[in-house]
């Protein structure tokens, strides 16, 4: 592995993520109400699954999967290397919550202690993801499970980056190739943040260009873990379906479902479709 980009990507993301954190709640869209039912739906499971005491949130940012599990789970530990995101994590409530300032690669976890470990749309900020699968692995007991969700699916960035800025398409895709393609020229712009900077911070995604599920799941296992579970979030076109003003919300979230539903049955033919992938991996 070459150390010098490892540093690089962390410092990258400590001077962006210290600059961007008091907006960094308003400003991603996974802090909407739909998609927060829908990782507690996932989380409750999990929870139920391992009977879960105690967990570690890798990445945690700002808490967003602490103030979820937080109604759950009874001691909770988080880690980020970015100060200013871990200073914006709610810590009310009647779990413990235990926060620290560590690179995930080399924070060091009592083996086995742990039910759950979590790490929400935060892999592809990593130059190398192994060592923090292995810090995972490392962390639960026999039977844990690891789960990871929103991070960049490869097969939907390949797509995405091989067509033209400002060609003949229709609005959702070209708004897809300028967030895709172009979210450093906006982050420049409303933040004053540099482009190298935003994108060393983002590198699974804005320079490796995604995760694919066969290299996810060569890693996990080589980790330490048994069984890896996939699944993909959000394909092209939902948004619209979603926030489609010429009906309800709740039709709007209906018909969405039913499409996500067709083309989660031809997987993996369709998986090009889903801008997402995630995973439970289990120890």
């Amino acid at each position: 592995m070459n150390q010098e980009m490892y540093q690089k990507v962390i410092d990258a993301n400590i001077a962006i993520y210290n600059t961007i954190s008091k907006h960094y709640d308003t400003c991603e869209p996974h802090y909407r109400p739909e998609n927060v039912a829908q990782v507690e739906n996932k989380l409750k499971n999990i929870f139920a699954e391992t009977d879960a005491s105690k967990m570690l949130d890798l990445g945690c940012g700002t808490g967003f999967l602490i103030d979820i599990a937080k109604k759950y789970v009874p001691i909770i530990d988080g880690v980020d290397v970015t100060p200013a995101m871990l200073e914006k994590v709610d810590k009310s409530g009647n779990a413990r919550i235990t926060l620290y300032t560590s690179d995930t690669g080399s924070f060091p976890v009592k083996d086995g202690y742990y039910d759950v470990v979590t790490a929400y749309s935060f892999l592809h900020h990593l130059y190398d993801i192994k060592p923090t699968c292995i810090t995972a692995a490392k962390a639960l007991k026999k039977g844990g499970k690891f789960y990871n969700d929103l991070d960049p699916n490869f097969y939907y960035w390949e797509q995405i980056n091989s067509l033209q800025r400002g060609g003949d398409y229709h609005p959702i895709i070209n708004r897809e190739i300028e967030m895709v393609t172009y979210k450093d020229e906006d982050i420049e712009k409303n933040f004053g943040v540099s482009k190298d900077d935003f994108n060393h911070a983002e590198f699974g995604k804005n320079i490796a260009g995604g995760f694919k599920e066969e290299t996810l799941r060569e890693t996990l296992l080589s980790s330490g873990f048994s069984k890896v579970e996939f699944f993909y979030y959000w394909f092209l076109g939902q948004a619209s379906i979603v926030n489609d003003p010429n009906s309800s919300k709740a039709d709007n979230l209906k018909q969405a479902a039913l499409m996500d539903n067709s083309l989660q049955n031809i997987l993996p033919l369709s998986r090009h479709l889903y801008k997402y992938l995630g995973f439970i991996a289990t120890k």
